[in-house]
């Protein structure tokens, strides 16, 4: 039951530290102001916030007999999607040798909530949209790193 309650503290703040860390990304114009990046076109800030509140939305539902299961799936694929794209993400970074902090924060609340959530998961269902989350950004994350001048 302990196991229980802490994952379920974690699917509520974990989320909320993450749009917190999002908001703090778009104020902050030192660290972090050299990468930029887009999924689909779309800011990856926005994609951020969108994916923790589709993430939060789902809780609710968890409660309801009928949709305790479809939840838990859908729950599953984002999360193990979500570690498939932090990978790509983590690799940008590493690759132009520019680290962001905040966004390093980001993943690490993302593989937070994920491993507070594998116990409850369909492990085939998760290793496929790992490797789905990873195609995805590979083929539509674009990433820039802009040379900051003093």
């Amino acid at each position: 039951m302990k196991g229980e309650t802490i994952r379920k503290g974690a699917n509520l703040a974990l989320p909320v530290i993450a749009v917190g860390l999002l908001i703090f990304y778009e104020l902050c114009d030192t660290a972090c102001s050299s990468l930029r990046g887009t999924f689909l076109g779309i800011d990856l800030k926005i994609v951020g916030v969108l994916f923790m509140a589709v993430f939060l939305g789902t809780l609710p539902f968890g409660k309801m007999p009928s949709l305790a299961g479809p939840m838990e799936h859908l729950r599953t694929m984002m999360l193990a999607g979500a570690v498939g794209g932090e990978v790509i993400l983590v690799r940008f970074q590493v690759v132009n040798d520019t680290y962001c902090p905040l966004c390093l924060a980001f993943g690490l609340c993302v593989l937070a909530l994920f491993a507070a959530n594998v116990p409850r998961m369909n492990r085939y269902l998760a290793a496929a949209a790992f490797v789905a989350g990873a195609a995805a950004f590979a083929l539509f994350f674009r990433g820039s790193v802009l040379p900051l001048y003093s």
